[in-house]
């Protein structure tokens, strides 16, 4: 009876698990995996899966980042892998990705309070770094593999548990006893087999589908916690990228045979050669140059200011270079050098046929106005236009020097430019009529105002001679005199009137013709 019991209640229980096994797979894990599972946990991360050589590393990387869906009433945390075909895709956060995020949060809160003066004490766990390149956990913790655990914690225990060996029992009580260890063990081996084959299916299903999938209009929003910046939700494909910093190696001078003593004025003043400070003290020899033009310049701090000074030297690699460069007043200058020289510059305005342009290649201006963002054109006949974008430091030189590209195939465009050149020449030529106009415009109108006063002075002589005609004196007849002479001075006058007002109209039309 014993015995029937017993086998009734193991096929029961065996079907119980298949059924379970079959209804319902889920992600368990056996005790060997237990430690396993919470080292591995413990240091996955949010990273991509690793490529197997470098040319196949990939270009973007997973963050983590809270979002916040339409109808919530607070924001989630996840790791955000990608928004593709208008689906952001989520993917849960491990614990050390948690831990990761919380020190994220920490940090902004502690800037947020040394930013508010208030003095910050770092506990160990926030110096703690966190290794996120570590290997992702090969075995997910859902909750079917942390029931499993606890199913397993309890036979573990139950078999820890004092056996009664039954020696104080007869021998039918002992072999039963021995029947039912058995049997018991075979139970425990069949569980573990479910167990097992539980786990492999719940981590098959994970593999398959680990991603939270949200359609991006109805996130509210989705910010990055890494870079502290808002994932643009009206992209329909997006990945975060790999920002690789290209750390950019300046050119101090064109390596050359040539060499170039300077000498400066007063002495111990550092170098500059275009701008790019050799870290060296003038007199001093700047070796192995290639020949050509550049802007040498030297600076001295005195009493807390820098005084500079700069040349244009062109340096000959068959002859003695040698150059004596006194330092100025510091003032807010802008130095403006160009390859090569009597290029037009163009200073916050691009070139137009009415703007000549406010200064030629080599030039110093001086009393410069500080400006952060200043819009330097050059433009010369026969080289392509060079836009510099640049900062106008106040008591500072502000070297500005460019390397124009010629242009050596492309003869319609060297021909737009000289008609560009011909027809601004023009224009400024018509500028120059319509001012010019308005001299003999005012002088005629002067004139013929003189003509008129002359005409009205001669009007009232005739006047008064007629009136006294009856009388035949020495003032009547001065007064015929003076009418004639004022008449003839009219005329003249209104002559000259005449002319100089079809000069002022000539140069006026002539102008607007040209100008416009």
């Amino acid at each position: 009876m014993f015995k029937r019991i017993f086998f009734s209640s193991f096929f029961t229980l065996a079907s119980v698990f298949a059924f379970a096994d079959d209804a319902a797979p889920a992600t368990q894990v056996d005790s060997s995996a237990v430690q396993a599972v919470s080292s591995s946990v413990m240091s996955s991360s949010s990273q991509v899966a690793p490529a197997s050589s470098e040319s196949e590393a990939p270009k973007w990387r997973e963050v983590p980042v809270r979002y916040w869906v339409n109808g919530d009433s607070s924001e989630l945390e996840a790791i955000f892998v990608k928004i593709e075909n208008d689906t952001v895709f989520l993917k849960k956060p491990t614990e050390a990705e948690l831990r990761h995020m919380e020190r994220l949060a920490d940090k902004k809160a502690i800037a947020l309070q040394e930013s508010n003066g208030q003095e910050v004490e770092l506990t160990e766990d926030e110096n703690e770094e966190v290794d996120l390149n570590a290997k992702p956990a090969d075995i997910i913790m859902t909750d079917a593999v942390k029931d499993s655990m606890a199913a397993q914690a309890d036979t573990t225990k139950a078999e820890a548990a004092p056996v009664d060996d039954g020696a104080d029992d007869d021998l039918a009580t002992a072999m039963a006893k021995e029947d039912k260890r058995v049997k018991m063990e075979e139970i425990a081996k069949v569980e573990k087999e479910i167990r097992d084959r539980e786990i492999q299916d719940s981590i098959a299903a994970a593999k398959k589908n680990p991603y939270i999938k949200i359609f991006r209009y109805e996130l509210k929003r989705l910010y990055n916690m890494e870079d502290d910046v808002m994932i643009d939700l009206s992209l329909s494909n997006y990945v975060v990228p790999i920002v690789k910093v290209i750390e950019e190696t300046i050119e101090l001078y064109p390596p050359g045979k040539a060499n170039l003593l300077v000498v400066s004025e007063p002495e111990a003043c550092s170098l500059y050669v275009n701008g790019i400070p050799l870290k060296i003290v003038a007199p001093d020899t700047i070796k192995n140059i290639k020949p050509g033009k550049y802007t040498i310049s030297v600076m001295k701090v005195l009493k807390d200011v820098e005084w500079w000074g700069s040349a244009v030297v062109k340096i000959n690699a068959d002859s003695v270079n040698k150059v004596t460069i006194p330092v100025l007043r510091p003032s807010t200058r802008l130095t403006l050098n160009s390859n090569p020289e009597a290029a037009e510059v163009y200073v916050n305005q691009d070139p137009s046929l009415n703007k000549m342009p406010d200064y030629m290649t080599d030039a110093i201006v001086d009393n410069v106005k500080p400006q952060v963002k200043a819009t330097i054109h050059f433009r010369k006949v026969g080289y392509r236009d060079t836009t510099v974008i640049t900062e106008i430091k106040p008591y500072m030189p502000n070297l500005v020097y460019v390397d124009m590209t010629p242009v050596l195939d492309d003869l319609e465009f060297i021909e737009e430019q000289n008609a560009f050149n011909k027809e601004r020449g023009q224009r400024r030529i018509g500028r120059g009529l319509l001012w010019s106009s308005i001299v003999p415009l005012i002088a005629g109108g002067v004139m013929w105002y003189l003509a008129e006063r002359d005409w009205s002075k001669a009007a009232d002589k005739k006047h008064a001679y007629e009136n006294l005609s009856a009388f035949d004196s020495d003032d009547t007849r001065q007064m015929v005199k003076d009418n004639h002479k004022l008449n003839d001075s009219g005329d003249t006058k209104c002559g000259v009137a005449i002319g100089l007002g079809a000069l002022g109209v000539g140069l006026l039309t002539a102008g607007i013709i040209l100008a416009f």
